[in-house]
């Protein structure tokens, strides 16, 4: 079947890398990107994404236990291999001696620590970029413990499909994450940033996702009316964008554009043709940038400091997918990510 789903997963990634190039560096060169491109979009969509992907996984999957293999399979030995990378990216930066970091306590629950998806327990490393705007080292990598969250939901949301149907089902998870998000900023003892972070936790994004699974369920019925609800919804979100109801609005948007794009182009892009680096280009990307503004490679020729970046992100992620992803799939779910069925990226 043909689908745009690469295409759209690796424009959403270089997205991110681009809004997260222009925070990082605070140069006013890059600034532009943040006017014409939303990073906030780029991970609600691939949350979208990975709704529809993830629940094709799971239908095509013979029990939980088979659905479960193939998503660690999928998401784990990339994102060990990135903590790795890091690791080694922060012993290159250390402002520590190398025996000094290496012995350092702190560099050790980082590896624990993010092996195990607790990023925030120990985001940093002992002496690497504590000068930097941002001092973590892959602040990309909070979405990574949410999509597990969510890949965990599809049982339930599947059996919620079938008791109550798919549009009421979505509409409950819609309504559950809009209750999350109204609630948080209410508790007493959370301060405004800390809601505000907890608030794109699971389940506060549980609604992009489960409208992916709504569209994998309903897609004959959805997929000739995916332009026009991107189009009415678009409208909609423009007129409410500085209103409450953009809450409600926005998931909807955001999900039929994205899948439009995904399903509906009358072309197919080779995105894909050299194999499927955008979750690695979402994992790599930050502790590269990093690295170049440390080096001070965005100072005296910023725009030859961003070819190099994105040469070196492109370059990294390629040989994480030959490299490292690709050999953990199995059989059958190579075939299916070569052809975008079991790929899911969050996304982040």
């Amino acid at each position: 079947m043909q689908n745009n789903f690469d295409a759209v997963r690796l424009t959403l990634a270089l997205t991110v890398v681009l809004c997260h190039l222009a925070v990082l560096s605070e140069l006013p060169i890059f600034q532009p990107f943040l006017a014409v491109l939303s990073a906030d979009f780029a991970v609600k969509g691939f949350f979208v994404i990975s709704g529809c992907l993830v629940t094709r996984s799971f239908l095509s999957s013979s029990s939980v236990r088979e659905y479960a293999q193939k998503r660690i399979r999928r998401i784990y030995p990339a994102y060990l291999g990135v903590i790795g990378l890091a690791w080694l990216i922060g012993l290159l930066a250390t402002t520590l001696p190398a025996a000094d970091f290496v012995r350092h306590p702190a560099a050790y629950r980082y590896l624990a620590a993010n092996a195990t998806f607790l990023n925030f327990l120990q985001p940093t490393l002992p002496g690497v970029f504590e000068r930097h705007p941002v001092s973590v080292l892959n602040g990309s990598l909070w979405t990574i413990k949410v999509e597990l969250c969510l890949y965990c939901c599809v049982p339930v949301l599947m059996w919620l499909f079938r008791r109550l149907g798919p549009y009421r089902t979505a509409a409950l998870a819609l309504l559950g994450a809009l209750a999350w998000g109204w609630l948080l900023p209410r508790v007493p003892a959370l301060s405004p940033k800390v809601a505000t972070e907890l608030g794109r936790q699971f389940p506060g994004m549980l609604h992009f996702f489960a409208l992916g699974a709504l569209f994998t369920a309903e897609e004959r019925r959805l997929g000739p009316w995916l332009g026009w609800v991107a189009l009415a919804t678009g409208l909609g979100f423009l007129l409410v964008r500085h209103h409450a109801l953009r809450e409600v609005v926005e998931p909807v948007f955001y999900a039929a554009a994205v899948l439009f794009c995904a399903t509906r182009l009358p072309v197919q892009l080779p995105a894909g043709k050299w194999g499927d680096v955008s979750y690695g280009i979402y994992l790599v990307h930050f502790p590269l940038i990093q690295l170049f503004i440390h080096f001070g490679a965005f100072q005296t020729a910023p725009w030859l400091g961003f070819c190099g970046l994105l040469g070196s992100v492109l370059g990294v992620a390629f040989l994480c997918w030959h490299g490292l992803e690709k050999r953990w799939l199995k059989r059958s779910s190579h075939r299916a990510a070569i052809g975008s069925d079991d790929l899911a990226v969050s996304g982040r």
